[in-house]
């Protein structure tokens, strides 16, 4: 089933889907596959959540305001 909606997660182990209007390059990807979908998943222990909660809400907001 495709994805029709961005899905945004809070929370350590939560993850975040995010729909893009246009393909992209897949980030990470060697040979450049395009993807309209972006996975993004915080960390899971809830000490290391918390020091890295910027670093995170950074992340998603690279593609978010696209």
């Amino acid at each position: 089933m495709e994805e029709v909606q961005s899905i945004i997660a809070a929370g350590a182990g939560a993850s975040t889907k995010i729909v893009l209007g246009t393909p992209c390059p897949m980030p990470g990807s060697k040979a450049k596959k395009m993807t309209n979908l972006i996975r993004q998943e915080n960390v899971k222990a809830v000490d290391a959540y918390i020091s890295r909660i910027d670093e995170m809400i950074e992340r998603k907001g690279e593609w978010l305001w696209r």
